[in-house]
């Protein structure tokens, strides 16, 4: 078999197989997290966050309608009102909003955490087939 489609069968190969989402590294957010856009939606306090456009079991009015630009994106910890940090409502009844589980990134460092994907790739022996 030739280089060109060995590396073909090889390409083939990759583009169809299944990723893996991996555990994710630990979110962070910067200044004051106004601009924070991951997915984390756990309070301080080990809460669920409510969805922002849920108003059960709390009412309110920052809903993805009203504030199009702040990311207001199902249950996900943000800061629309320039607070402390990122923050959300709660599933509690009883409390009706907290600050979310997360760190200040170390600005010095210049990191951005994301989820690790893991792409499963096949050994080169794998990819020959042998012709009698």
């Amino acid at each position: 078999m030739e280089h060109k489609e060995v590396v073909l069968l090889l390409l083939l190969f990759l583009k169809s197989a299944p990723t893996e989402t991996g555990p994710s590294v630990q979110e962070c957010y910067h200044s004051n997290g106004q601009s924070y856009r991951g997915t984390y939606f756990t309070t301080v306090t080990g809460r669920t966050c409510q969805a922002w456009s849920s108003m059960t079991p709390h009412q309110h009015s920052r809903t993805p309608e009203k504030y199009p630009n702040d990311g207001l994106i199902s249950n996900y910890c943000r800061n629309p009102d320039c607070s402390a940090g990122p923050w959300c409502y709660t599933t509690d009844p009883n409390v009706r909003w907290e600050y979310c589980n997360l760190t200040r990134c170390s600005d010095d460092e210049g990191t951005v955490f994301v989820p690790l994907t893991v792409i499963p790739v096949p050994s080169l022996e794998d990819s020959f087939i042998q012709v009698a």
